[in-house]
């Protein structure tokens, strides 16, 4: 009798946590349409490859989904929560690939379709420079800067997901924003 009563114990539970999935569906089918856009652009921003930013951002929102019945929002923001996943599977990216540098942004620009042969090759020196300036930058630097400029997010909001103070946030922004500048006129000054 006992190992009936278990298993009877065993299909409720089941029955039980199905039933508090589907409940969820459509808080999580919200979710997905409030972050996917801002969280895609910061995964495109920190790996600047499209596909690679395709298949990161499905495997965020898929690991997000079979985690989602037991999330909870005492332990922080959906927003957090999501870009915690999609910092770690950037980093498992990299780490596949042996690097962590970030390279080719000449997808996510686009050149202004005139047709001037100079006008094209001008704009994709400067994505090089780019590319290469941000390459210098220290990670978190670069990572300030995909969240305020490819997910739009603001320094309050960085602050949180990062876990560091506004003004922290607001410093690092400054600060890389100055590298940059400055590395990108070094480049044309010597030009």
């Amino acid at each position: 009798m006992a190992i009936a009563e278990q298993s009877l114990v065993t299909m409720r539970l089941k029955r039980r946590q199905q039933q508090e999935a589907q409940a969820k569906a459509p808080a999580f089918a919200e979710v997905y349409r409030r972050h996917f856009r801002p969280l895609y652009a910061f995964v495109a921003y920190r790996v600047c490859d499209r596909t690679a930013a395709e298949d990161i951002t499905s495997q965020v929102f898929e690991k997000a989904l079979k985690a989602f019945p037991g999330y909870d929002s005492r332990r922080g923001t959906v927003s957090t929560w999501l870009y915690a996943i999609a910092r770690n599977a950037i980093s498992d990216h990299f780490r596949s690939q042996g690097r962590h540098s970030h390279t080719g942004l000449d997808e996510h620009t686009t050149v202004s379709g005139d047709g001037d042969p100079q006008a094209e090759l001008h704009a994709s020196e400067m994505r090089r420079e780019l590319a290469a300036a941000l390459a210098d930058l220290e990670i978190r630097e670069h990572e300030v800067l995909a969240l305020k400029f490819g997910a739009g997010l603001t320094n309050r909001r960085i602050a949180d997901l990062l876990e560091i103070s506004e003004s922290n946030a607001g410093t690092i922004l400054y600060r890389s924003l100055k590298k940059l500048k400055t590395e990108l006129e070094g480049v044309n000054a010597n030009d």
